[in-house]
């Protein structure tokens, strides 16, 4: 998920290029089947070596046609515009005659780090940047040797713009037209990158690539797959964490009109119908007898006490630089922060469509991870990887739900079992209940003021569960052994003579996952009320204190004086508001914000947020704006009403009467402003939402004289002093 972002394709990175179905002109760089050895081996096996040819990033047809091929979800985000933008710059192409298409399964179209196609961790244009450059520079560069051959000129009086080659002499030809040609050279080793002050579309606010399928109803997203014979299936599930199935009577639920079949299956059991009411009503009537499982005497209160201990116990030191001051120190602050588990709530319900046929296997999903979905299928159907055929739909919302395989892996068993073409459904309450959470943790922090007012040392030790051993990705472990996402964001941006983070390892059993921004949506609040609180300490504005700790990183200073700025800190406020100010470094970018609140009968109001980003390359700033307006949205939800409680092993959620989520009219003004950068990009599909949380409580501590040490606000207590 953390990809190598800036650095430039290896030259022992190999280029294949090469004539494309009907000719035409195909171009990619991949990564040899040998670099995957060790780790990723097990991907490789089972399929024809001819099935590991890299293929093509980009195609250029016969009739001039562009076509990008992206490996990454789609779920709002606009990589699909983004990825075009990139390779159609470089490429010199005719926007109006660029295509974008869903890449297949396949390495080469795997996150450099991740070794296997995944969308996650903000990755998705900053880990591609230079492999989609190099490929649009390289088949403009093979377009133009071809017409200089052709025309029999010198290359350096060859131009290529938009489609288009020329030369003097009259010379002139459309991208199609050498397509063939350029096919049969040899690609050069070093293709010539633009610089910055010759880019077209990089950077510009390019209408999105799949608008106009949105808008029409053309767009598929997997609700919308439909195929002859398809079924539908629901599962009834356990009704407490880890339950077990003991028997079952089918005999209700088969005479509903529609049931076909009722089966046992690893999650629960399957009804298949022939439409949704059908399966529905089938699993209603279904008499089912369930085990309990591990989790059944886990209560909210038990839950709590386990994290408060855990704190006690040795850790993992994750980081430390500096000395420790001696003495206590003229100030020291220290509080403890609890944060709850938290659903995705996407807002497509999940679903997953499986076909098997003799020797092959096809799947219809809206998937985070083909690679894993390959995987997981083929295993099932007892067939080779490279026999199943992922279609990676149109995502109704990801946030990371859409990389677990829950709702896979059953779908494979029924379609299996059933004989025929299945659609696995859940309803809002399966996945409430289906236990992919945000984890619940448990961080202490304790902060240092000297005598001179000055923030000297700062250590935090946070107590949560791995989400590497959950999602069984050990490369998201660090060599110190310490989950890269549980101390996420933990280390402070500023300037802090000594600086300690240790880990926990807590886990009392309930299933976690990836979560928008997984460890910085937790960590960025703890760290951010207490900067916040050591300036009240020192007498010191907030804003002030912070941009002092700054001095030797311009970077993160221009961005937390632009955010300060356009917020218009320091003048007045209307009477019964207050700014909170809040700043985070990850996944590439800088963001910083300002929160605008008032309380309304005792409850936070959020009038305003906003939102400074230094992202390196915007490469669509349109797009940057939208995700950081969704990302902030996304998190104001979570501060104002996110939590899952577990009681005796039965999440308490069900549905958004009581598990809300953000309504329209709750919605801040939000101003986003992105600081200008030629550097590579950094990303934008999270940073926004961890700063936003911390941003909004400082500014209630302004009003109540309380800090918030407990998510959601609606279990804290928010009121006006004296009240």
């Amino acid at each position: 998920m953390n990809g190598n972002t800036g650095s430039p394709v290896s030259r022992r990175d190999f280029l294949r290029a090469g004539a494309a179905l009907g000719g035409g002109l195909m171009v990619g760089y991949g990564i040899p089947a040998s670099a995957w050895a060790g780790q990723a081996a097990h991907y490789q096996q089972g399929l024809a070596a001819d099935e590991f040819a890299p293929t093509a990033y980009v195609r250029i047809a016969r009739d001039g046609t562009v076509t990008v091929r992206c490996g990454k979800a789609e779920m709002g985000q606009g990589v699909l515009t983004g990825f075009a933008q990139i390779v159609a710059d470089e490429l010199d192409a005719d926007w109006q005659r660029v295509r974008v298409e869903q890449a297949p399964v396949h390495l080469d179209y795997a996150n450099p780090n991740a070794q296997m196609m995944n969308t996650g961790g903000s990755t998705s244009i900053r880990a591609n940047w230079m492999r989609l450059r190099l490929s649009g520079a390289t088949a403009r560069a093979m377009l133009v040797e071809a017409a200089a051959r052709a025309w029999q000129v010198d290359v350096s009086l060859v131009q290529a713009r938009a489609g288009e080659l020329t030369a003097p002499g009259g010379h002139r030809a459309g991208y199609g037209e050498m397509a063939e040609a350029a096919a049969a050279l040899q690609p050069p080793p070093e293709p010539k990158l633009k610089t910055r002050d010759r880019y077209t579309l990089i950077g510009r606010p390019v209408p999105r690539v799949d608008t106009a399928a949105k808008v029409d109803g053309t767009a598929r997203f997997g609700l919308d797959v439909t195929l002859p014979g398809l079924k539908t299936a629901v599962i009834a599930f356990p009704p407490n964490l880890g339950g077990r199935l003991v028997r079952f009577d089918a005999q209700a639920a088969l005479a509903v009109p529609g049931v076909r079949q009722v089966l046992p299956v690893t999650a629960g059991v399957a009804v298949v119908a022939d439409h949704t009411w059908a399966a529905l009503e089938g699993r209603r009537r279904l008499e089912v007898e369930w085990a309990d499982g591990p989790l059944a005497d886990l209560t909210a209160q038990a839950l709590q006490a386990s994290y408060a201990e855990a704190l006690d116990r040795p850790g993992l030191l994750d980081h430390e630089h500096g000395v420790p001051p001696e003495g206590s120190g003229v100030r020291i602050i220290a509080r403890e922060f609890e944060q709850p588990f938290l659903a995705h709530a996407c807002m497509e319900p999940l679903n997953c469509t499986v076909q098997l046929d003799a020797g092959h296997a096809q799947v219809w999903v809206g998937t985070q991870n083909p690679s894993t979905v390959q995987r997981t299928v083929a295993q099932i159907a007892g067939l080779p990887p490279g026999r199943v055929e992922v279609h990676t739909t149109f995502l109704g919302g990801g946030f990371g739900r859409r990389g677990t395989l829950d709702f896979v892996a059953p779908a494979a068993e029924i379609a299996k079992a059933a004989g025929v073409p299945v659609k696995l459904v859940y309803t809002r309450e399966d996945d409430m209940k289906a236990a992919h959470y945000r984890p619940y943790n448990r961080i202490r922090v304790r902060a240092v003021l000297d005598r001179d007012q000055k923030l000297v040392s700062f250590t935090a030790r946070t107590a949560v569960p791995a989400i590497s051993k959950w999602t069984g990705f050990g490369f998201l472990r660090k060599a110190n052994g310490v989950d890269n996402y549980a101390t996420e964001c933990l280390q402070p941006a500023y300037a802090i003579p000594h600086v300690r983070v240790e880990w926990v390892e807590h886990d009392t059993g309930v299933p976690i996952w990836f979560w928008r921004t997984p460890g910085g949506s937790q960590n960025c609040l703890p760290v951010e009320t207490v900067i916040d609180e050591a300036a009240q300490l020192a007498g010191q504005d907030p804003y002030a204190f912070r941009r002092a700790m700054l001095a030797d990183r311009p970077r993160h200073r221009r961005v937390l004086e632009l955010a300060a700025e356009q917020a218009g800190w320091g003048q007045a406020l209307p009477p019964g508001t207050a700014l909170g100010i809040a700043m985070v470094e990850i996944f590439g970018s800088i963001v910083a914000e300002v929160a605008r609140v008032r309380l309304a009968e005792g409850r936070p109001v959020v009038e305003r947020v906003t939102c400074a980003v230094d992202c390196g390359t915007a490469i669509n700033p349109q797009q940057v704006v939208a995700q950081m307006e969704s990302s902030i949205l996304y998190g104001l939800s979570a501060l104002l009403y996110g939590e899952v409680v577990i009681d005796r092993g039965v999440p308490q959620s069900s549905n958004f009467h009581d598990y809300p989520v953000l309504r329209m009219t709750e919605a801040p003004r939000i101003d986003v402003h992105i600081v200008p950068g030629d550097g590579p990009p950094g990303g934008i599909g999270e940073p926004a939402l961890p700063p936003l949380l911390p941003a909004v409580t400082n500014a209630l501590f302004q009003l109540t004289g309380e800090r918030v040490t407990r998510l959601p606000l609606s279990a804290s207590r928010v009121r006006s002093p004296g009240a």
